[in-house]
């Protein structure tokens, strides 16, 4: 009698086996991202097992929360939540277009917003600012290239932000360089500093939220009627 190997002697495993593998394939680069985040992961568990670094490798897992505090950093957390929400639309709803027109206007308003705003996290988020300062870069400077940054957005997506109600992202980036000042000028009073720098920028995410929530809601609501008349 001809032996199977271990794995098809266990009933309904290799169709099992390939069921899943499909539906894990069919998902774009979920099988990539996957890979390279469990790699990631060995790698520092290697890491941490032949330098007896567990302890540092924790801390990256750690939570930041205070027993005797539990309201500590809520509104960064929240804050952190509302940077997320225009980032992801953005970038979802310029997926959603590509799909019907290469180069559309509003597409590539949407990438590069989602560029622009994915870089102001990540600088706030993992404060790129305080650590590129620490090596001897102004933060005057590292203010000028963003404002550059954000003036050339402007200038190049004018016109389309014209159709839009465009209030509420002027007022975010108003409200963003508010903030970003009052970090140059140390202020006496630790509430105002607070609800300067942090305060502003919560109401300056809040708007930009909704802002790009309507924006993306019109842009998928015309898409979709679009495709429906064809």
């Amino acid at each position: 009698m001809k032996h199977l190997p271990l794995l098809d002697q266990i009933p309904n495993f290799s169709n099992s086996l390939e069921f899943f593998k499909k539906k894990f394939l069919c998902v774009p680069f979920l099988a990539a991202f996957n890979t390279l985040t469990v790699l990631i992961l060995v790698a520092l568990s290697l890491y941490a097992k032949l330098n007896n670094q567990g302890d540092a490798v924790e801390r990256l897992f750690s939570d930041p929360f205070n027993f005797w505090f539990p309201y500590e950093g809520i509104l960064t957390g929240v804050s952190e939540i509302l940077w997320c929400t225009p980032v992801a639309i953005c970038a979802f709803t310029f997926g959603v277009l590509r799909q019907k027109e290469l180069r559309s206007r509003s597409g590539i308003f949407l990438f590069f917003s989602a560029l622009l705003l994915g870089a102001f996290f990540l600088d706030d988020r993992f404060r790129m600012t305080l650590i590129l300062s620490r090596l001897g870069i102004s933060i005057k400077f590292i203010y000028l290239c963003y404002g550059t940054a954000v003036f050339l957005y402007g200038v190049k997506f004018w016109r389309y932000i014209k159709t839009t109600p465009y209030l509420p992202l002027v007022a975010a980036f108003f409200l963003f360089a508010i903030s970003r000042f009052e970090d140059i000028f140390v202020s006496q009073s630790l509430g105002v500093h607070a609800m300067l720098e942090d305060g502003t920028k919560l109401l300056a995410l809040l708007n930009l939220s909704l802002y790009f929530w309507h924006i993306c809601h019109q842009e998928i609501g015309r898409h979709l009627r679009q495709s429906e008349k064809r």
